[in-house]
């Protein structure tokens, strides 16, 4: 009933009769927060007879205010999977090569494919709390020198994080082989304050996915930041309005609202962490993780899917949806989306009768 990305499949829910709002999805990470009426009325009120700006400029200026960067370093996507795609069409072709740094998002394979380009993946280590190796990622850029290295932090769906030595290290990797380093920032208002180095460094372009800050998924929402030139190279490959004036709407109207979303950035990290301690204490093996997610072991050895499989479908049973991560490679592990006090209480106790 999901996606390959997780979240619900809305045709497949028609077809079967359920009604989405009747399931409780853990396979998404989203901001679980509701919107407050006055940014509902924003969207209800956007100008849809008309076509929005297809610079985002008033969403640009508030961006630029809050976070300090000039405008012409900034640019506002139709979601980061959006941007993921531009990038490589801006930067990547036929014949060159990109690094992932994995296991993670399936877009940026997908994306750097789409381009022509060869991909090597180099995958963290269970056994080192999928943390990456900041060493033989490096050691990978200078011998391999690809256009373009994609990682994420915290990273979809292990939950790991760079640190600043390590976000040093490769980006000077980056600088001296003129690698292109894509960082995906999706979850960062999720991690606890301070965890996260605050970076703006040459070579380094990042990716922020309002969409999961504010629980926007419907309306597809983001935005980028990296060096005036590089912006430019994107957002030649945009199509105009590719934002639509109710996302764009909403995205100002967060921005004018952000301690109420930060307050609920703050009680989303408490119930992540919350989660943690119950699972564990259910004899699980679970992932340290800086997002509003956790990836969880299911069963005694990595490799083996025969758990995960049966308590998706005694959980699905109970309209409760969450993450098989065998689509990154990952066959015997899951991932929770954090959501609730009373859904976590559910999803616990179901989980604790299908052990």
């Amino acid at each position: 009933m999901s996606s390959s990305h997780g979240g619900i499949n809305p045709w497949a829910m028609k077809e079967a009769g359920i009604n989405p709002d009747d399931v409780m999805d853990f396979s998404v990470s989203i901001n679980p927060v509701s919107l407050p009426p006055s940014i509902k009325r924003v969207i209800q009120d956007s100008a849809i007879y008309r076509y929005p700006d297809s610079r985002s400029r008033n969403l640009i200026e508030k961006l630029s205010r809050e976070y300090g960067h000039p405008p012409e370093e900034l640019m506002v996507v139709n979601g980061t999977s959006q941007a993921i795609f531009l990038i490589a069409a801006a930067f990547l072709k036929t014949g060159d090569t990109t690094l992932i740094a994995g296991p993670t998002y399936s877009e940026y394979r997908d994306a750097s494919e789409v381009s022509g380009a060869r991909v090597i993946e180099y995958r963290a280590k269970v056994e080192k709390n999928f943390k990456p190796d900041n060493r033989e990622l490096s050691r990978i850029i200078r011998e391999e020198q690809p256009k373009v290295f994609w990682i994420c932090s915290p990273n979809n769906p292990t939950g790991s994080w760079l640190e600043k030595k390590q976000l040093l290290e490769l980006s000077t990797a980056c600088v001296e082989t003129g690698c292109l380093m894509v960082l995906d920032k999706a979850y960062h208002c999720f991690a606890p304050p301070g965890l996260l180095p605050e970076l703006s460094l040459p070579f380094v372009i990042t990716l922020h996915s309002m969409t999961k800050d504010f629980c926007i998924p419907g309306l597809r929402l983001g935005w980028i930041q990296g060096e005036a030139p590089v912006i430019e190279t994107i957002l030649r490959r945009q199509p105009d309005w590719s934002v639509s004036a109710p996302a764009q709407d909403a995205g100002a109207a967060c921005m004018d609202n952000l301690d109420y979303f930060k307050e609920s950035w703050r009680e989303t990290r408490e119930n992540t962490v919350l989660m943690t301690d119950r699972l564990r204490a259910l004899g699980l093996t679970v992932f340290p993780s800086a997002g509003n997610f956790l990836m969880v072991k299911i069963g005694d050895k990595s490799g083996d899917d025969a758990g995960v499989k049966k308590l998706s479908r005694e959980l699905w049973k109970e309209l409760i949806l969450i993450r098989d991560c065998a689509s990154f490679g990952l066959e015997g592990f899951i991932r929770i989306g954090t959501r609730s006090l009373p859904d976590i209480d559910v999803l616990l106790k179901n989980i604790k009768r299908n052990l």
